[in-house]
């Protein structure tokens, strides 16, 4: 078991965010979790990295129990990689100084093969003419192809990705999904948050409706395209089908 996550909960003040979430997520298995804003979805994977304390819960990376201690959370992060929404790359490094920034820096890598390694990566990620290039230069779909590539390169076990298309223009959606589903293609463990349903269609074992704060159902994709349980889940699915750029 990759991650197991127990009865975990989170609030915001008066805000029950996450009421009870339980997951377990097998090594080499893409989940994707649907579900409409504010259903507690970015939270879940920013409780999961530790980029948020959840109230009460366990959470499992690996079968270890992972506790809200510095050692802990850095453990975590060398092998949990988060692709967020919003690129967050540093303007002043170029694409290559970004992607080994964390390999030379958090695992010490000599910097000649953090660069080799970077290389490979951007190669991967159909970057490699743009090593010397500034994000300023890039354009959102190739930023997020770079954030990729910086997060792979600390050679993590687990991928996360918040919405990793949500801040591009419909055009550049799909050079940034293209990735993601070759990652899945090689077997990389990955927990998907996305109102992508061609990428939930194409490169999820398992699809996960959540509903303010719960998991209300899961199920293959066939499942939970054609056959849904749930009057909220075909509310949702039927509005987001409907759209334009899905």
């Amino acid at each position: 078991m990759m991650i197991q996550i127990k009865d975990l909960h989170k609030s915001f003040g008066q805000l029950h965010v996450l009421r009870g979430v339980s997951l377990n997520v097998e090594e080499g298995e893409v989940v994707v979790i649907i579900g409409a804003s504010g259903s507690g979805k970015s939270t879940l994977l920013r409780c999961i990295n530790f980029l948020e304390e959840s109230d009460s819960g366990e959470i499992f990376v690996e079968g270890n129990h992972v506790h809200h201690t510095e050692r802990d959370i850095n453990m975590v992060r060398r092998e949990v990689g988060m692709v967020f929404q919003h690129f967050n790359l540093f303007p002043h490094m170029t694409v290559l100084e970004n992607v080994i920034e964390g390999p030379t820096q958090v695992k010490k890598m000599p910097r000649k093969k953090a660069a080799s390694f970077a290389y490979q990566l951007l190669e991967k990620v159909g970057l490699s003419d743009k090593a010397t290039a500034y994000p300023a230069s890039l354009s959102g779909g190739q930023k997020q192809r770079v954030a990729i590539a910086r997060a792979l390169a600390m050679e993590p076990k687990i991928m996360l990705f918040d919405e990793p298309t949500s801040a591009l223009d419909p055009e550049l959606v799909g050079e940034v999904l293209l990735v993601m589903e070759e990652l899945a293609r090689e077997g990389m463990t990955m927990i998907v948050v996305t109102h992508e349903m061609w990428f939930a269609r194409e490169a999820a074992d398992r699809v996960i409706f959540m509903d303010e704060g719960v998991f209300l159902e899961s199920g293959t994709p066939e499942r939970m395209f054609t056959e849904p349980a749930e009057e909220r889940t075909k509310e949702f699915l039927s509005k987001i089908l409907a759209s334009p750029n899905t």
